[in-house]
């Protein structure tokens, strides 16, 4: 008698701690083509693959929960792929989280104090009486220094 296996792709072909790329996509609320562009940019290894399609560790799914906060919490891509791969394995997570999140508060700081300056000014325009722009640009001229974030101007042509 002749017996014939059936093989389709929908047939499962992961085992109990392997994922396939849908089921990744579905499980962390992102779309398919997220996860690949993380794998395109690096911050997912490159899955191993069974009858061509991708097949995941349950490990991802805790790659992608860190990617998430990394992006909530300002990050950029290649900061996040240093977090996830720009360390010794052995580093602990740790200490991995203290080094970049005391880079990243230093940032935040710098732009809070920006941002705090430019309310300040723009605060402080709200109390404009001039009639014209020409006057609010003289005055703005002369106080110069006091709104101007470059240290160093740069020095005005003279006029001949």
């Amino acid at each position: 008698m002749l017996e014939v296996e059936v093989n389709f792709k929908s047939r499962t072909i992961c085992t109990e701690d392997e994922v396939t790329i849908g089921e990744v996509a579905a499980r962390a609320a992102l779309a398919t083509s997220a996860i690949r562009y993380y794998e395109r940019t690096g911050l997912l290894k490159q899955p191993q693959r069974k009858n061509g399609r991708r097949i995941y560790s349950e490990e991802v799914m805790h790659q992608l929960v860190i990617i998430e906060f990394a992006k909530e919490t300002g990050f950029t891509l290649s900061e996040t792929k240093l977090l996830l791969h720009g360390f010794p394995e052995t580093t602990p997570a740790s200490a991995r989280w203290k080094k970049m999140a005391r880079e990243k508060i230093r940032e935040l700081e710098v732009a809070l104090s920006k941002t705090k300056a430019m309310r300040d000014m723009l605060e402080a325009m709200t109390s404009c009486r001039c009639r014209k722009l020409d006057q609010c640009a003289e005055g703005l001229e002369r106080n110069r220094q006091r709104w101007r974030w470059n240290a160093n101007p740069k020095p005005r042509a003279k006029a001949r």
